[in-house]
């Protein structure tokens, strides 16, 4: 593709983020900012979508963030309605939303700040985080944070585990850039912000930081090189050379595999540089469960505008993967939220009602039957035939089960607290 194609591509990310943040700004007050993962540089036009926080003042109420999440899921449809060229980009609704002091509270560092970037609003709050960011010692949870992911990648790609979806004319290029910059970008930004004791800012920060202290370098340059070339080289379409590429990248991970278990400091891990010994022992440690709890209710705020937007998307937008790929999400908060909140209650085993019971809050009907459609929508597998019909139920009933786990956060953070 020439020079003035990819800049026209490039400018649809800001249109996008402009369109969401000036949309939802005209519907509430509290909008401070949109944000997401990534460096702008670390974005593949036509390739990349755009995962977007919603970043809200510390005024903003749990009825607020209902409004917010609604306001989302209308905008978000709105624009695959008018513009299918941006369907990829909107591959989903915003993930999470927080508020400026939930962000620079730092009892609840998230090693993922430092990638993010200000796509639309006020930016000195988040120059203010990424300044402390860089000040910040690089700890046992960076270090857990940064080795999980490093460890999470670490197999041969796995095909099929990063399908296609709404790619349009772009679509043959998606195996090479889901190789490049899904498969080996983000662990190596792991692994180069271990080896360098701080966290690195984005894709091309960390595998130009392993270029300059000579590590993997051809690995490196080679997916630089598809990536600057957007991906038209001879790999593209030739299925012998695309394996051979994967054993390649692969052989990477191997190369850095010895140097990162010894860049670690302050995680009590085996001597082993195994991976699957390892993960095994991290998957073991006590994670603060505070900061999990507050970390999943972020992601429940903005869901059921996703869930309205999924099953009333025109037929020009594929959502079937995007459903499956909900329902991985359903399953993770709904156990990560009460798993944490047994941790805080010192209480094994309590089932989700339990839980509120201790935290002494009240649930009336409506909100028990919305508790039990998740625990029900948590179980279904992408084959259920109803599954559009149980989302379309999900986006109604989501913000009476999002209410309680608020209240949750507030109670538990108490509980601490007290």
């Amino acid at each position: 593709m020439d020079a003035s194609s990819l800049e026209q591509l490039r400018s649809d990310f800001e249109s996008v983020s402009r369109t969401l943040g000036d949309g939802l700004r005209r519907r509430t007050p509290h909008l401070v900012a949109l944000v997401a993962k990534w460096q702008k540089d670390d974005l593949v036009p036509g390739l990349s979508d755009l995962d977007f926080r919603v970043i809200c003042d510390d005024g903003t109420t749990a009825e607020d963030w209902v409004a917010v999440d609604r306001a989302v899921g209308e905008i978000h449809l709105e624009m695959v309605r008018t513009h299918p060229e941006w369907n990829r980009i909107n591959e989903h609704t915003a993930g999470a939303g927080l508020t400026v002091g939930e962000a620079m509270d730092q009892r609840f560092h998230n090693p993922e700040y430092a990638a993010w970037s200000v796509w639309w609003g006020e930016g000195e709050w988040y120059r203010k985080l990424d300044r402390r960011i860089r000040r910040r010692p690089f700890d046992l949870l960076d270090e857990h944070y940064h080795l999980s992911r490093f460890l999470g990648y670490y197999s041969p790609y796995i095909q099929g585990i990063d399908p296609p979806i709404n790619l349009g004319r772009f679509e043959p290029k998606y195996a090479l850039h889901s190789r490049c910059w899904h498969y080996f970008a983000p662990p190596l930004l792991s692994a180069a912000s271990l080896l360098a004791r701080r966290n690195l800012s984005g894709k091309r920060r960390g595998l130009s930081w392993l270029r300059r202290s000579g590590r993997v370098t051809a690995a490196v340059e080679a997916v630089l090189h598809q990536v600057d070339r957007h991906y038209e080289t001879r790999e593209l379409a030739d299925p012998r050379r695309l394996g051979e590429f994967e054993e390649f990248l692969f052989a990477a991970f191997t190369e850095l595999r010895d140097p990162v278990r010894e860049s670690v400091r302050h995680l009590p891990l085996p001597s082993t540089s195994d991976p699957g010994t390892l993960k095994e022992s991290l998957s073991a440690m006590v994670s603060d469960p505070l900061s999990n709890l507050i970390e999943n209710v972020r992601f429940v705020r903005i869901r059921a505008g996703r869930y309205h937007f999924y099953v009333n998307a025109p037929r020009h937008f594929e959502v079937q993967e995007l459903m499956a790929i909900e329902l991985k999400w359903a399953r993770r908060l709904n156990h990560g939220i009460f798993s944490s909140i047994r941790t805080i209650l010192g209480q094994g085993g309590l089932s989700p009602a339990e839980c509120l019971r201790r935290l002494e809050i009240e649930v009336d009907p409506v909100q028990a039957e919305a508790m039990a459609f998740m625990a029900d929508l948590s179980s279904r597998t992408p084959q259920d035939p109803d599954l559009r019909r149980l989302f379309q139920e999900a986006a109604e009933c989501f913000p009476f089960y999002y209410r309680l786990l608020e209240q949750t956060l507030a109670r538990s953070l108490e509980r601490v607290a007290g």
